[in-house]
């Protein structure tokens, strides 16, 4: 696909055609798939081999030919998909923070988004620092050796203030802290 234009990447990049040949690629509704014995299952399951769908949770045929598109569109190597929006960020941050981490966040974001920043993480002892996110003062003085990572609405929601992506990435990649927006 890398040959191809972008419009034709966008249309028909990841598509994975099942043995019926599809035109469009098919919606796969099943949460499991069918294993010819015990020892393949233990194989899928266990010990991750072959790397197959062993439980939609993880994946399936449909979720992963978006993850494709998203991560070609992107200009990404990967792409993880998720339920909605708020699975993305708890996920996000809660997989790369830890008790004694440090986060700095703009303070103008969605509820819920707040909501993790203010109250969860916290309770597992990461520290958070919100910063007024228009204020590239104020994000290089809340970073500090022990940030992390920053994270910030790329336009806030609802009340659509604006970051300066590249500036507040270069403060937070100036202290090794990654960057999620």
């Amino acid at each position: 696909m890398k040959d191809k234009k972008p419009r034709t990447r966008l249309v028909h990049g990841g598509t994975k055609r099942s043995q019926w040949g599809e035109v469009s690629e098919a919606i796969f509704l099943t949460q499991g798939f069918v294993y010819d014995t015990a020892e393949q299952a233990e194989q899928r399951f266990i010990k991750s081999e072959p790397d197959e769908y062993i439980y939609a949770r993880y994946g399936n045929p449909t979720v992963a030919m978006f993850e494709e598109r998203i991560a070609m569109l992107e200009g990404a190597e990967d792409a993880f998909a998720t339920a909605s929006g708020m699975a993305a960020v708890n996920g996000a941050l809660m997989s790369m923070l830890k008790a004694g981490d440090h986060l700095v966040s703009a303070r103008a974001l969605f509820g819920s988004c707040l909501y993790i920043v203010e109250d969860i993480l916290p309770r597992f002892g990461v520290e958070v620092t919100l910063v007024d996110g228009a204020d590239l003062d104020q994000w290089r003085a809340a970073v500090r050796p022990d940030t992390k990572a920053v994270f910030f609405e790329s336009m806030s929601n609802p009340t659509l203030e604006l970051v300066d992506i590249q500036a507040v990435s270069e403060i937070a990649h100036a202290q090794g802290a990654l960057v999620v927006v």
